[in-house]
């Protein structure tokens, strides 16, 4: 298998951008009947049909569907939220310039529908928190409804991160639940909604508690699935993911020892909420990320620097092995989904 970027797919994905052709927020997924009914939509040309794939492997004939991969539009349209999820895809990959080509891709569309700063944040500056799946409740209808429902976002409740803690104040995500769209989404994969505002399978209010919500994933296969791995106990994390707009540091005292505490005051955007596989301590690229955006905003403090710690070393060791797993699986999917 080589596989290359499709100099002309990028070219017809920035004609469809400047055209305004754009689906904004639609749930993404791209099955055999999708490549079906494209392959008919351009008169079973191959050519044409080979235009919707941001990539193309160099090995297979030109006139097979195996050929094209990582399809980024449907319906006459670019959808946002297929580049998200190739880059998503490529960044597990480690493949840089598909991650590139895509961040391209999602700035011209963000600058084409007007978005803010917030709106169109790339993947890297989102930061990701998560809690035991046993916070939550989950349920089964007389319909056939599976409900997950409990509170992601708890205020007033101090975590332990890299050394310091992080507490989120009450009222932090009024603002940002009146203007965010959010999703339930299989381990953050934008490729894998859940439930989403948009169908009305989820709501999310806010209360003194914190951030509640109540999700019918019944919906969509990867809703069924999610649900069935956490009442089998075979995932026990959720996290969700979201930008700050203002937050604040001080530094208090704990069992004697002075500790920095950021303060979460308001959130920008809040993007999804997802059962994982692997929560953040098992990544270490996650875990430095997730580290770097949450003290880029701290100014120097009296808390003692011996106090930062950091990911301990049989953490670092750990996730070393999980991630190479996780890559595994990541693949195995992928050469599941090609096979359609």
């Amino acid at each position: 298998m080589a596989l290359k970027i499709s100099s002309k797919a990028v070219s017809q994905a920035k004609s469809l951008i400047a055209a305004g052709k754009i689906n904004e927020d639609g749930a993404w997924s791209f099955n055999a009947a999708d490549g079906n009914a494209l392959f008919s939509s351009v008169g079973e040309d191959w050519k044409k049909y080979g235009a919707w794939f941001l990539v193309f492997d160099d090995e297979a004939d030109e006139e097979t569907k195996a050929r094209y991969k990582y399809p980024y539009g449907k319906g006459g349209k670019i959808w946002r939220r297929a580049v998200i999820a190739i880059k998503q895809r490529a960044s597990q990959q480690n493949w840089e310039e598909l991650v590139s080509t895509a961040d391209g891709l999602l700035e011209a569309i963000d600058k084409k529908l007007g978005k803010d700063e917030e709106d169109s944040a790339p993947a890297d500056a989102v930061e990701r928190r998560y809690f035991p799946v046993q916070e939550l409740r989950l349920s089964r209808g007389d319909d056939g409804e599976m409900i997950i429902e409990g509170y992601p976002i708890v205020y007033e409740k101090y975590a332990n991160l890299w050394g310091f803690k992080e507490v989120i104040r009450r009222g932090a995500a009024a603002k940002a639940l009146k203007r965010s769209k959010e999703f339930v989404l299989w381990n953050h994969l934008a490729d894998m909604p859940m439930a989403g505002k948009r169908n009305g399978t989820l709501e999310a209010t806010e209360d003194e508690k914190g951030v509640h919500i109540q999700a019918d994933v019944s919906k969509t296969v990867w809703g069924r699935n999610g649900y069935e791995a956490i009442d089998a106990e075979l995932v026990d994390k959720m996290s969700f993911a979201f930008l700050v707009k203002k937050d604040s540091w001080d530094v208090e005292e704990f069992d004697g020892v002075k500790l920095d505490v950021r303060e979460i005051l308001e959130f920008g955007t809040i993007y999804d909420y997802s059962p994982v596989t692997y929560p953040a301590y098992e990544d270490t690229e996650v875990v430095a990320r997730s580290k770097e955006l949450a003290l880029r905003s701290k100014p120097k403090s009296g808390a003692p620097d011996e106090e930062a710690g950091g990911t301990p070393p049989e953490v670092l060791r750990e996730a070393r092995d999980v991630i190479e797993q996780r890559r595994k699986l990541n693949k195995e999917r992928m050469d599941y989904e090609d096979q359609d």
